[in-house]
């Protein structure tokens, strides 16, 4: 038997292996009982394991490393995301912090809470000091989540729902989860829009503009001919996750794409070269004075060098929901045009854009507050005169 106490539980733990696979967990015993009571609780564990192994062999069904599965996840799903090179790295960090030898169905919340624990020590760029020196930062707790417990979650219930992988117990994924800060999510104003229009080179405009009105992402808005249609009004995209969507056009948006029309056989979004160069990244060569499609490296490039106010490209996207709530008010169509598929992920986002409905909802609580005090002051002092008229009869 292997019935103990953990300082961080109330409870009696058990933890044994059977057919190599290892068993551990709570009993559900309060440590202040009896020990004899945990350990018929942890009887009844062990004959449940015993079971599960016997099944697990029947079945002809084998354990799964960790490196496997990441390696084989990697191949089926993380390098067809757009986020591949993040996704990469952070694969090659769970493997070396838990061991790439380790079984999946071994992993337990220790093994997730220590590779959080490191990766929170890593720090990223943040700027350069008046000397030159480079600045680093802590990463943010968004990013150790979606690096770690949720990579995590995301590998092992892919082995264990398509791949038939041995996983008896996954760790306690949302307990595990830090504690995210939120932010309210920024807006370009129209006066930083029209510093940006003057700094900016007019190639890069239209699309700039085109994505602040349609909300698309930065990959989203690079788009081919064969995605317009002009006849409809729409572009068809295939947007993250890879779901297609549907967008439609305003006035603007439809006279945007309109004047790209003949400045390239593919795509929409068009650049002429300033100067004759070989790119050291593509080894792509270009020509002073043609015309070349737009490229998501070209974007940031673009942003980085030409943009005079502190923003990202994704910040486009949400000044276009914030723009389009605040004029309608209606969180149902905001949800539609960034093609979110849970509308709690719109309102969780952008709910703060709707504090004039709130202000407004708030001033009207307080009129109909006065308005029955007013009310019952009135009948107080008719019920007052009454009462003296009777007095003097």
């Amino acid at each position: 038997m292997s019935v103990y106490r953990h300082r961080n539980s109330p409870y009696w733990q058990f933890d044994f292996q059977r057919g190599g696979y290892r068993f551990s967990g709570s009993t559900a015993v309060p440590v202040g009982r009896p020990k004899a009571e945990a350990r018929a609780a942890e009887a009844q564990e062990i004959e449940a394991a015993e079971r599960l192994v016997r099944e697990i062999r029947d079945a002809g069904r084998k354990p799964l490393t960790l490196g496997a599965a990441c390696d084989r996840w990697w191949d089926e799903v993380g390098q067809h995301l757009a986020e591949h090179k993040t996704v990469s790295t952070a694969l090659e960090f769970l493997k070396a912090q838990i061991g790439a030898d380790r079984p999946l169905h071994a992993l337990t919340d220790d093994d997730v809470l220590r590779a959080i624990a490191a990766r929170r020590r890593h720090v990223k760029p943040a700027g350069r000091d008046d000397k030159g020196k480079q600045l680093y930062r802590e990463i943010s707790a968004r990013t150790v989540n979606n690096t770690v417990p949720i990579l995590l979650r995301r590998v092992v219930r892919r082995a264990r729902d398509l791949w038939d992988a041995v996983v008896i117990r996954e760790p306690k994924w949302g307990q595990l989860l830090l504690d995210e800060t939120r932010r309210r999510t920024p807006e370009i104003t129209i006066e930083q829009e029209e510093a940006i229009d003057a700094a900016e080179r007019s190639d890069y405009r239209d699309i700039r503009h085109f994505a602040t009105i349609t909300g698309l992402r930065l990959r989203e808005a690079l788009l081919r001919w064969a995605d317009v249609d002009f006849e409809a009004g729409v572009v068809h995209i295939v947007a993250k996750g890879g779901e297609p969507r549907t967008v439609p056009l305003s006035r603007t948006a439809y006279a945007i794409l309109w004047r790209q029309r003949g400045r390239h056989d593919e795509w929409v979004f068009t650049f002429v070269a300033a100067r004759t160069k070989i790119d050291p990244r593509t080894r792509r060569e270009y020509i002073r004075g043609q015309r070349y499609p737009i490229t998501a490296a070209g974007l940031t490039s673009n942003r980085k060098r030409h943009w005079p106010v502190k923003a990202r490209w994704h910040d486009l996207r949400h000044t276009a929901a914030r723009r389009t709530l605040r004029t309608t008010g209606n969180l149902k169509i905001v949800q539609r045009m960034l093609g979110h598929s849970d509308i709690k992920t719109t309102a969780d986002v952008y709910a703060d854009v709707l504090i004039d409905d709130v202000r407004a909802a708030m001033n009207a609580t307080e009129t109909a507050v006065e308005s029955r005090k007013k009310a019952l002051n009135r009948a107080d002092k008719s019920a007052k005169s009454l009462s003296t008229r009777g007095k003097r009869k």
